[in-house]
């Protein structure tokens, strides 16, 4: 058992500029994801459905600062047409394209019809979080909390279930994938990361910040939905980008206040124990550390 760290730490990583395409974002980023939770909510809740619309519609309003969508009524129904339920919403529709575009922080008000612009990472990083920590506190301010919870991880698990990459099938062990994150240049990735194979078809690694969700994300206040919008997806993730038989366990993050996020991906055809190494593995973690850690893993 040999660990391994790669990444470093860069200190003003969420101020680099990244240029995207901001009406190709809109529709990957936001409007596909909604137009598949209005879906879900409609077909598990019908009879919620039009008073969360109406709750998520005035969400969106009262968090953009201003009308960006003025006078672009033909650009705006260019961009959601093709969603089957958004359609239904044009409202909400208008709203949330709104808020994403606030959330863009571009210099130029009309910067979103353009081909490409130039926003900051942590902008870019807000736009992708931020709706659905929405989407889902605006259903627990319209049904049961507890009941909100569920629904939203029953949502985070089909979607990814239904949006299977298609290069999983390329996968072919957990040992070629860490073979793979420790060639090349291991330094140049803001992530910063323990790696090592427990055993075979047991991938441990540990993230030891979390450049994006964690750091982007402090001015938002409730950890358990901030948890689910950021974290929940990451285990039907794996599954739908490596195989059904990949399963992630992870029992700390950063995002609930631990130092660190532990995180296990087993291979079911070679072993279905999913066992999560104690915190103490977890806090010995660290080159040089590998007789401690051992112990505590054989525990």
């Amino acid at each position: 058992m040999k660990f391994t760290r790669t990444g470093t730490f860069k200190k003003n990583y969420l101020e680099e500029l990244v240029t995207i395409k901001p009406m190709e974002r809109t529709q990957a980023i936001l409007l596909e994801r909604l137009e598949y939770f209005v879906g879900f909510v409609a077909n598990e809740k019908p009879k919620v459905i039009a008073d969360y619309v109406k709750n998520l519609t005035r969400k969106y309003q009262g968090l953009a600062e201003e009308d960006f969508l003025e006078d672009s009524f033909g650009e705006i129904n260019e961009i959601y047409t093709e969603f089957e339920n958004l359609t239904q919403y044009p409202d909400l529709t208008k709203a949330a394209i709104n808020y994403f575009i606030h959330l863009l922080q571009l210099k130029d008000k009309r910067a979103w019809k353009m081909s490409e612009a130039e926003i900051s990472m942590r902008a870019l990083i807000q736009a992708w979080i931020y709706p659905s920590y929405y989407f889902l506190q605006t259903l627990a301010e319209t049904i049961d909390r507890q009941e909100a919870v569920k629904l939203f991880k029953r949502y985070i698990t089909q979607y990814h279930i239904d949006h299977p990459s298609p290069d999983r099938d390329k996968f072919v062990s957990l040992e070629k994938m860490l073979e793979k994150r420790l060639s090349g240049d291991t330094t140049s990735s803001e992530w910063v990361i323990v790696h090592t194979m427990l055993e075979e078809g047991k991938y441990a690694f540990k993230n030891e910040n979390c450049p994006t969700c964690a750091d982007a994300t402090i001015d938002l206040p409730d950890v358990e939905l901030k948890y689910l919008a950021c974290c929940y997806g990451d285990y039907g993730g794996f599954r739908a980008n490596l195989g059904d038989h990949i399963i992630l366990t992870m029992e700390h993050t950063i995002i609930q206040g631990a130092p660190y996020c532990s995180r296990v991906l087993h291979d079911t055809r070679i072993d279905y124990g999913l066992r999560h190494p104690p915190t103490e593995f977890w806090d010995n973690f660290e080159p040089g550390k590998e007789e401690v850690a051992k112990k505590y893993y054989k525990k």
